[in-house]
């Protein structure tokens, strides 16, 4: 009795244990896919399988794999190579030979003055800026050459930058309002300077300074004032008949008569047969001493607000 009671058990656990393995493989089988017990030969190739997404895949699209740029034909570069050597000698003695500017405004950011578009561009070429240095271009320039220099112009804003120039400091522009209107302050800007209609009229005004000059270039012209003399701003001296001085700003100029404007805002007109004297100053009447006048702190301020002025 204990033979057969023992070969039961043993029976019972062999019957157990098959179907335990059963159970095991099903799972398996489930879990792992089928390609993956596959030989390596029965495998779809590379080629074959990235031309077939698999179901629910999103194909990439176009934008996610621009195509690159195609390189400018010789025609385009032959173009491009006219439009700078025009842009050299036309314009870059304002707006640097880079475009970033100086006497006159940055030609690669996008703060333009009249307009950033083609046609704004060649207006501005053909009719010139009224009481500005940019000279109408129309009547000695072909449309086909004010193309090729807005080409030009357009190369240089794709162009990696080249300006590093930074002021010493970071002024504070609040600060440098009150230095700028303070009728008994050291820098008496606004004595002959004119911001939003405050100020005097002996010195250009300065609204929008900061988009029609580039920042190397205002900061130089507080440190060296007749480094860089607007033709439109130029001063004079005459003496009359009667051996009276007067220096001024030359406010306009005919074959027989001057006008101008002393830095104390008193106006003058004279007929030239009465003069003695007259000549061109080379000397700007804005002091050239802002760096005594002023220590660096302040001269920054100045800056900081003047660039605030766009």
């Amino acid at each position: 009795m204990m033979a057969v009671a023992t070969n039961r058990k043993i029976w019972r656990r062999a019957v157990f244990a098959t179907a335990l393995g059963g159970v095991v493989g099903v799972i398996l089988l489930k879990a792992i896919p089928f390609e993956s017990c596959a030989d390596d030969d029965s495998k779809p190739s590379s080629a074959d399988s990235s031309d077939r997404p698999a179901a629910g895949s999103e194909i990439p699209t176009t934008a996610e794999d621009p195509k690159p740029n195609p390189l400018p034909t010789a025609e385009e570069l032959a173009a491009l190579e006219e439009g700078k050597a025009m842009y050299r000698g036309l314009c870059s003695g304002c707006h640097g030979g880079a475009g970033r500017g100086g006497k006159g405004p940055n030609l690669t950011d996008d703060r333009w003055l009249h307009g950033g578009k083609d046609e704004d561009i060649e207006r501005v070429i053909r009719n010139g800026v009224p009481r500005t240095t940019m000279k109408k271009l129309g009547e000695s320039l072909k449309d086909a050459q004010i193309a090729k220099i807005i080409a030009y112009v357009r190369s240089l804003a794709r162009a990696p930058g080249s300006g590093t120039w930074k002021p010493y400091i970071a002024g504070d522009p609040k600060a440098g309002v009150q230095l700028f209107f303070d009728e008994k302050g050291k820098a008496l800007c606004a004595k002959c300077h004119t911001v939003r209609r405050r100020g005097g009229r002996v010195g250009p005004p300065l609204d929008r300074i900061a988009v029609r000059r580039s920042p190397e270039y205002i900061m130089e012209s507080i440190l060296q004032s007749s480094k860089f003399i607007d033709p439109s701003y130029e001063s004079v001296q005459v003496v009359t008949d009667a051996g009276k001085v007067l220096v001024g700003l030359r406010v306009n100029e005919t074959n027989f008569s001057i006008q101008l404007r002393e830095e104390n805002g008193r106006f003058h007109s004279l007929f030239k047969r009465d003069l003695e004297a007259f000549k061109i100053l080379k000397k700007s009447l804005m002091p050239d001493n802002y760096s005594e006048q002023l220590n660096v702190k302040q001269l920054h301020d100045v800056f900081a607000f003047l660039m605030t002025l766009e």
